[in-house]
């Protein structure tokens, strides 16, 4: 017999030796092994996430970008100037409000900022404050003159600004999440499927007694739809796409290992 992890492996080729081989590992390497494929599913979101240059601000600081209204970004291309990462206005209010909060234009002294929403250009950074808390505190440096003169290419040189300053934060807010999705979906399917086929010991047409074996061939059907979901991931698939593949597959591969097997042992068939 083969050592852990080489009989997990094996177990993924041939549809009966999946079923067969459902009593191999124990209870430690049954978890370690769930941990593996969940891991396994992360490596194409890391190395998505690490090509990244920029992340939408207003995923993380709600409608950021709604305070930037036409009468903004008038006052940007008519009146501001970026030079060297600084910016000066020939406006000396520079104060927008609108329903969404509110944008301030160049340096102000003695400033006091309110609870609203508000998104303060300063000379050298742009602060994002709402309700007394500092939001984002962001260095102008994606940001130039070509920037400020639509809100579309503002609001990109923003977001770029933001993620490169805030790179390992976000990308680690980003792999963790992806964790937490593939690893809500591996337990629905694995626990719940494993509880399903648990059910039927009691059978006399199935030969799942424990739901350790049932857990056990739950985690050999998952393998190679992991793998699959690993390379369509390499090759730059979103990751609905991934789950999508791998929740599909992992169906597929249940229904064709019943009909190899009925879920039956060759001598509990004899």
């Amino acid at each position: 017999m083969l050592p852990y992890p080489f009989n997990y492996f094996s177990s993924l080729i041939g549809f009966r030796k999946t079923f067969a081989n459902r009593r191999m590992l124990s209870w430690f390497q049954l978890i370690f092994t769930s941990v593996f494929l969940i891991s396994l599913s992360l490596i194409p979101v890391a190395i998505q996430t690490a090509s990244l240059t920029s992340y939408a601000l207003d995923t993380f600081v709600d409608k950021a970008f709604d305070t930037l209204d036409e009468d903004v970004m008038i006052d940007f291309d008519h009146h501001a100037q970026m030079k060297d990462h600084i910016l000066t206005t020939e406006n000396p209010e520079g104060i927008h409000r609108n329903a969404t909060g509110t944008v301030i234009i160049g340096h102000h002294e003695e400033l006091k900022l309110g609870k609203e929403l508000t998104l303060y250009f300063d000379k050298e950074n742009l602060k994002i404050t709402k309700e007394g808390k500092e939001l984002a505190n962001i260095r102008y440096q994606a940001i130039d003159q070509k920037a400020l003169k639509s809100k579309e290419a503002l609001t990109k040189a923003i977001s770029a600004d933001w993620f490169q300053q805030n790179r390992l934060v976000v990308s680690l807010f980003l792999v963790l999440s992806a964790g937490f999705l593939f690893s809500i979906n591996f337990a629905f399917l694995a626990l719940g499927a494993s509880f399903l086929l648990y059910l039927t010991k009691k059978s006399r047409l199935f030969s799942f007694k424990t739901f350790k074996e049932c857990y056990h061939f739950i985690l050999n059907c998952f393998g190679l739809p992991t793998i699959i979901g690993l390379v369509c991931g390499l090759f730059g698939q979103s990751l609905p796409t991934i789950i999508t593949v791998q929740n599909i597959l992992f169906v597929l591969y249940l229904v064709i290992v019943f009909y190899k097997t009925h879920f039956r042992d060759e001598d509990f068939r004899n």
